[in-house]
C-alpha cells in the first residue's frame, strides 16, 4: 500500500464515531488487504465491514464505503497468497513476558506479554496510561473457524479491586498476527487495550482478566436464486425460513443510475451475543449484486436501530451507477452472513502479576535538533518530541494565519508524513489539524504529529509481504529523521465559475480544467425544484467546502445533510461519488457551477526534519 494511501486511510478510519472500537486491529485488516491485492491475489468471497449510525446501524457511510470494499476478507491461503509472504519472526514485544493461561473444552487462552505506558493515540486530547495485554487462543479442533471473540471481558486491579476499561481483540484467521501461527499450529493472536487508572509505581501489580462467551464464526455466502424482480420474494436460507423481497426498483436509463430497496423478514440469521459489538467486523449481513461475473459489492443493510412499530427488519438499499439496461436483465444477488460454528460459554479467569521496572516503557522527552526546511516551507515551527511505547508524538506550531479555522488560499492543510530509525519506518499524521478542530469538538487543542506503531514496516523489507506486526515499539535513544511530503494545500478561486447547460430531468454531464491543470467532471440534473450535481474529483485532489451554485447572478448553497442519501456507486472507479443537492432552485437563464476550498497535492513544500542524529 502506497504510504500517501496508508495515511490518508488510517485518518479516516480512526476519525470515525463509534463507542470502544478497536481501529488498530481494523488498520491491521487494511493494510494486509492492501498487501494481498498488491501481490496478485483475487478475491472471491466479502465479508462487508458496517459502521454504526446514531440512527440507523445500517447505513453504510459515503466515507468508508472504499474501507468496506477493501476490507473483503477471502480464502486468502487457498489462492496461493500465503506463500509469497516472508516468514519473518514475530517482533519481540516490549515489557514483560506474562505465560499465564486458562483453558474451557479444550480451548485454551494466553496472556503471553503486557507492556504499559503513555499513550498518544490520534483523536485523543489528552495523553492516557495504556497496558497493552498480547494474547493468543488455541486448541482448536478441526472447524472451519475464520474468527472467534468473548462475548464478554474484564480486567480488574486486584490490589484495589478497581475495574479497568478493556477493549478486547478480536481473533482472525486473516490477522497479520494470526496467518503464520494458524498454518502452523492453529493459533490465533491478538492484542487487548487497558486503560482506565493504571498503577504505574514502583513494584509489583496484580491483575484478573475474566473472559466469557466465545463465539467461533466463519463467513457463509449462498447464492439467490433468481433475478432482480420488483416485488420478488426469495428464500434464501430455506431451513431457516429466512426471505427477502425486493420492494423498490428504480431505474433512470437517462442517468443509468439504478436504485433498489430489499427487505428481510424476521428470520435474518444473527449471531445471539449479548454485546451487539461483538465481532462487529465480521458479524454483519449483506445483499450482493452481480452483474454475470462481476460482483458490485454489497448494499447497505443491517440491523435497526430504532426501529418503527411492527417493523423489526431495516430495509437495505443498493444505489448504483453505470449500468446498461441489458446488465440490468442479466443480475443476481447473493447473501452473505455470519454462521456460528461453535459458542463455549466458559468462564476463562487468568490472574497474572507485573513487575513495573520489566513492564513499563518510561516516555523520553528530547528537542527536535533541525526543522529549519520544513519552517522555511510553511512557517510551522516544532516542540519536543516525545517517545513513548506505542510511538511518537511531536507539537505543531503554526503561524498565526495558517492556525486559523478558515481555508485560506496557500494554506498547507497536511501533510504524509513518516519517521525512521534506519532500521524501522512508520507513518504519522496530523492531530488535530484547524479544519477538523470545530468538526471533532476540539477546539483551542494543541495540534501534533503522532507517529503510531501499526502499519510499521523494516527498512530491509520495504515493499514486501511480511508477518511483522508491532503493538509496541523503542524508538528511545535513536537516531530519528522525519520525511514531509505529497502537502495538501488549500486552492481558492472564488471569482471563477463554470457555466453548465440549464438542469433538466436528463443528466447532463459538464467538463472543466482546474487553474491547476486538474479535470473535474460535474453531472447534472433537475428534481423538481431540486439541482443535483454528481461531481466525479480527479486523483489528487480533495474537496473542503464542497461547491456552489450561481443562477442568474443569485448564490445557492448545498445541503449539507444530503450527502449520504444522495451519494452513489460508479462502477468504473469502484468509489463514491458525490452528489450535492440545492434545494428550492428557481429556474432561470445562466447557470453556474463554483468550486469553494479545495486541494491539491504541492511537492515544492516537501521537507526532511531531523529530530535526531
Amino acid at each position: 500500500m502506497l504510504r500517501a494511501t496508508e495515511n490518508e486511510t488510517e485518518k479516516k478510519l480512526r476519525g470515525l464515531k463509534k463507542e470502544n472500537p478497536n481501529y488498530d486491529a481494523m488498520w491491521s485488516r487494511i493494510r494486509l488487504e492492501a498487501d494481498k491485492r498488491g501481490s496478485g491475489w483475487q478475491e472471491q468471497t466479502a465479508a462487508p465491514i458496517r459502521k454504526e449510525s446514531p440512527k440507523k446501524r445500517w447505513v453504510m457511510p459515503v466515507a468508508c464505503a472504499a474501507l468496506a470494499a477493501v476490507i473483503a476478507l477471502g480464502a486468502a491461503a487457498s489462492q496461493g497468497y500465503l506463500e509469497h509472504l516472508i516468514p519473518d519472526t514475530k517482533a519481540a514485544p516490549l515489557g514483560q513476558s506474562i505465560g499465564a493461561q486458562a483453558e474451557v473444552d479444550g480451548i485454551m487462552l494466553k496472556v503471553n506479554s503486557a507492556v504499559q505506558g503513555m499513550d498518544r493515540s490520534y483523536g485523543q486530547s489528552e495523553a492516557q496510561k495504556r497496558m497493552v495485554l498480547d494474547l493468543s487462543l488455541s486448541g482448536f479442533g478441526s472447524e472451519n473457524v475464520r474468527y472467534a471473540a468473548f462475548d464478554k471481558a474484564s480486567i480488574t486491579d486486584l490490589d484495589t479491586g478497581k475495574k479497568l476499561e478493556l477493549s478486547m481483540g478480536d481473533f482472525n484467521t486473516d490477522d497479520v498476527r494470526s496467518v503464520g501461527d494458524w498454518e502452523a499450529n492453529r493459533t490465533l493472536n491478538t492484542t487487548s487495550r487497558v486503560t482506565g487508572d493504571l498503577d504505574d509505581t514502583e513494584g509489583q501489580h496484580r491483575y484478573r482478566l475474566e473472559t466469557s462467551g466465545l463465539y467461533m464464526i466463519r463467513r457463509a455466502t449462498v447464492p439467490i436464486e433468481g433475478s432482480v424482480k420488483l416485488g420478488e420474494e426469495y428464500t434464501v436460507l430455506p431451513d431457516r425460513d429466512f426471505k427477502i423481497k425486493i420492494t423498490d426498483i428504480d431505474w433512470d436509463q437517462k442517468q443509468g443510475l439504478m436504485k433498489i430497496k430489499f427487505l428481510p423478514n424476521e428470520n435474518v440469521p444473527r449471531l445471539d451475543t449479548e454485546d451487539s459489538a461483538t465481532l462487529g467486523m465480521d458479524r454483519g449481513i449483506s445483499v450482493n449484486l452481480k452483474v454475470g461475473d462481476k460482483d458490485l459489492g454489497p448494499g447497505s443493510w443491517g440491523e435497526p436501530v430504532e426501529p418503527e412499530p411492527g417493523v423489526s427488519e431495516a430495509e437495505g438499499e443498493y444505489n448504483i451507477q453505470g449500468l446498461t439496461e441489458d446488465q440490468i436483465a442479466d443480475m443476481t444477488m447473493t447473501f452473505s452472513y455470519a454462521e456460528p460454528v461453535r459458542v463455549i460459554e466458559g468462564p476463562w479467569t487468568i490472574d497474572f502479576t507485573l513487575d513495573s521496572s520489566k513492564a513499563i516503557v518510561q516516555t523520553e522527552t528530547i528537542p527536535v535538533e533541525d526543522a529549519s526546511e520544513l519552517t522555511e516551507k510553511t512557517g510551522w515551527t516544532l516542540g519536543d518530541a516525545q517517545l513513548d511505547a506505542y510511538g511518537v508524538t511531536i507539537p505543531v506550531y503554526r503561524n498565526e494565519e495558517d492556525s486559523e479555522t478558515g481555508w485560506k488560499d496557500g494554506q498547507v492543510v497536511d501533510y504524509s508524513i513518516s519517521i525512521t530509525d534506519g532500521e524501522v519506518t512508520t507513518s504519522g499524521s496530523q492531530d488535530p489539524v484547524p479544519s477538523m478542530r470545530i468538526l471533532q469538538g476540539r477546539e483551542g487543542e494543541q495540534e501534533y504529529i503522532k507517529f503510531g506503531v501499526q502499519g510499521m514496516s523494516k527498512n530491509a523489507t520495504a515493499g514486501q509481504m511480511t508477518y511483522d506486526y508491532w503493538e509496541s515499539y523503542d524508538f528511545r535513544n535513536k537516531p530519528l529523521t522525519a520525511t514531509f511530503s505529497n502537502a495538501w494545500v488549500v486552492r481558492r478561486h472564488d471569482d471563477y465559475w463554470k457555466q453548465i447547460p440549464i438542469p433538466t430531468e436528463k443528466e447532463q454531464p459538464t467538463t472543466d480544467t482546474l487553474p491547476e491543470g486538474l479535470p473535474i467532471k460535474y453531472i447534472v440534473h433537475r428534481e423538481g425544484s431540486d439541482v443535483l450535481v454528481q461531481v466525479q474529483r480527479p486523483d489528487g485532489m480533495n474537496i473542503y467546502e464542497g461547491i456552489r451554485l450561481k443562477v442568474d447572478g443569485k448564490s445557492y448553497a448545498h445541503d449539507t445533510d444530503a450527502f449520504e442519501e444522495k451519494s452513489i456507486r460508479n462502477t468504473e472507479t469502484g468509489f463514491y461519488d458525490r452528489v450535492y443537492v440545492f434545494d428550492n432552485v428557481p429556474e432561470g437563464e445562466k447557470f453556474e457551477l463554483g468550486l469553494q476550498a479545495y486541494g491539491t497535492v504541492d511537492d515544492s513544500k516537501n521537507a526532511t526534519v531531523i529530530i535526531r542524529k
